[in-house]
């Protein structure tokens, strides 16, 4: 989306006080993101924010109290909306590795299109102090739950009781630090080719390395075959 709504119109305008207030908050915040996504958190510095988002150093501090406090909001904003967006794709019918895969497709596609919130959310975050670090985890916890019933999928092939409880932590690290690579070294274009691989990452696990090749192949045939009727 377009973070940065238009500016308000000067003088008299008749908008009433909670649309302009909401207005300035969100330009602030759209204007945080992309100059962290773009000049890294140490480029996101009051000024810069108040000048993009043209809004005054006053009413930035009615909204926040120092630059770290309005990259947590942004933050928090950009972590809502992916998974908003990660839960509507999950909620759809479908198997759990189909529900998966729509999660996974779903991540990749919307962080190639949105670079400057893919890089607020792997790369700067670990640049902001402790609390965006505590923000970060609560947000990989907060994915957890699409793998958790690769146990159930374990159990109908007698082979939960040998997966540790904290797998769905180990792959949804694996998964972050093979992003955050690509975010860092600006190749978030390439992220949704590796959806074949991430999905068997996450489903082997699992359902063991046939069965995850399996299912894995199922998406990276469908975006081969979506790229060949586009071409």
């Amino acid at each position: 989306m377009d973070w940065t709504p238009a500016q308000l119109p000067s003088g008299r305008h008749g908008l009433s006080r909670e649309f302009v207030m909401n207005s300035q908050r969100t330009r602030l915040l759209g204007a945080a993101i992309v100059i962290a996504g773009a000049e890294g958190y140490a480029g996101m510095t009051v000024s810069a924010v108040i000048a993009k988002a043209g809004v005054s150093r006053k009413t930035f501090y009615e909204f926040f109290s120092d630059r770290e406090d309005i990259f947590l909001a942004a933050f928090d904003l950009v972590v809502e909306r992916a998974l908003d967006g990660c839960r509507a794709a999950y909620e759809q019918e479908g198997s759990w590795t189909e529900r998966l895969r729509r999660v996974l497709e779903q991540g990749l596609t919307a962080l190639a299109e949105h670079p400057h919130e893919a890089r607020m959310g792997f790369v700067e975050v670990l640049a902001a102090g402790p609390r965006a670090l505590q923000r970060r985890d609560a947000a990989m916890r907060e994915f957890m739950q699409f793998l958790a019933p690769g146990y159930d999928a374990a159990a109908e092939r007698d082979g939960a009781e040998r997966i540790p409880p904290l797998m769905p932590e180990a792959i949804v690290g694996a998964i972050f630090e093979i992003v955050y690579a690509r975010v860092l070294q600006e190749r978030t274009a390439e992220l949704p080719e590796l959806l074949e691989q991430l999905m068997y990452c996450a489903l082997a696990p699992f359902l063991g390395p046939a069965e995850a090749a399996a299912e894995a192949a199922v998406g990276g045939e469908r975006r081969r075959a979506a790229r060949r009727k586009s071409a």
